[in-house]
């Protein structure tokens, strides 16, 4: 008896902690400080031309929002760690955004977008993108005075025409895309 209770706490056990490993997996944000993210070699430092450490980065205040990109990575991994397809690249570009305003705003990435210098426009994936009429979309809540920094990763084709311009939600709400910047 006392070695079929033995099994029988041992099976559920092991319930107990896969679905408990697989819940922290899914709803942490363990994926969004890169602890699970492919080996560092795969992620290539893109320096943002013409700024040095010293210069500002590229900086945009529109509506209540401030964007400022703070880093722009290439990478073989998405921000969830997936692979682009057969002759892409991701860059992930590290955005803080600062709610200026007195309310709490939503920022949605339906406008978001980068563009190449033949016009092709590429949309982003995100740690939290969610399929939504056959478009990868993603919301940001930020708090009044607070700032927000996520990582949004495009895929790219390897072979790229530069420059590649952001353009990110011109007001918290819907909205159309502006210029940020350029970032590569």
């Amino acid at each position: 008896m006392r070695g079929r209770n033995l099994i029988v706490g041992i099976i559920i056990g092991i319930i107990i902690g896969s679905s408990g490993m697989y819940y922290l997996l899914i709803n942490s944000p363990i994926l969004e400080i890169g602890l699970l993210i492919p080996a560092v070699e795969s992620i290539n430092q893109i320096p943002i031309e013409g700024l040095s450490d010293n210069d500002q980065k590229p900086t945009l205040v529109t509506n209540d929002l401030k964007y400022t990109v703070l880093d722009v990575q290439k990478s073989d991994f998405g921000v969830k760690g997936e692979k682009p397809l057969e002759g892409g690249v991701f860059v992930i570009s590290k955005i803080e955004i600062e709610n200026i305003g007195k309310t709490e705003v939503m920022v949605f990435g339906t406008s978001w977008f980068v563009q190449d210098s033949e016009g092709r426009i590429f949309k982003p994936k995100t740690f939290d993108a969610a399929a939504e009429e056959n478009e990868m979309l993603f919301s940001i809540q930020i708090p009044p005075g607070f700032k927000i920094v996520k990582d949004v990763g495009f895929e790219i084709p390897s072979q790229l025409k530069l420059p590649l311009q952001l353009y990110v939600a011109d007001k918290p709400s819907t909205s159309d895309p502006v210029l940020l910047g350029r970032i590569i």
